[in-house]
């Protein structure tokens, strides 16, 4: 019996093969008034491509952590000013605003994701590529500060799950095609 390499044994397979270090994950520092989660792995990808992933949002973002329900709807202008932005119908959501684009080696994008959007926080995400061996070493760290009274630390792991998962989909994505 052959199995199609969409088959999700083997696309687990292939990532595990492409990737030299497994993927870590973890909210690093927790508080009333921020936090800081950061995920990091080495790919056996090239910078250039994963650069071309990673700016790719809407072909790796999970559409369940979307307000339109369609990661189609999310796109990445990758340059300073630059926008995330969701449009769907006659609606729109501006996630984040690309405060530096360095290709193929650093993105970094100020806003607040999901229940952070609504409070008085100062939110930074951002991406690091470096060439490791035959591959990339991809970390995204999530720094988020604000008030105590914001109590942070109680968004930090929930928060960070979604992050975690959306660095998991893109080390899939730049690795496989497929999220």
């Amino acid at each position: 019996m052959m199995r199609s390499l969409h088959h999700p044994a083997i696309a687990s397979g292939l990532l595990l093969a492409t990737m030299a270090s497994p993927a870590q994950a973890a909210v690093i520092k927790s508080a009333p008034d921020g936090f800081v989660s950061e995920s990091s792995a080495v790919i056996g990808v090239k910078p250039a491509r994963m650069w071309r992933a990673l700016t790719n949002w809407s072909n790796w973002w999970d559409k369940a952590h979307s307000y339109s329900g369609k990661a189609e709807a999310i796109h990445l202008d990758p340059r300073g000013g630059g926008l995330l932005l969701e449009r769907w119908d006659k609606n729109s959501v501006q996630h984040a605003v690309v405060l530096s684009a360095v290709a193929p080696s650093s993105l970094r994008m100020s806003g607040g994701f999901g229940p952070l959007q609504a409070l008085p926080v100062n939110a930074i995400l951002e991406f690091s590529l470096r060439g490791e061996g035959s591959g990339t070493r991809l970390t995204m760290t999530y720094r988020v500060a604000g008030t105590t009274a914001n109590n942070l630390d109680t968004l930090a792991v929930p928060v960070g799950n979604v992050m975690s998962e959306g660095f998991s989909r893109l080390l899939n994505y730049a690795a496989t095609g497929k999220p």
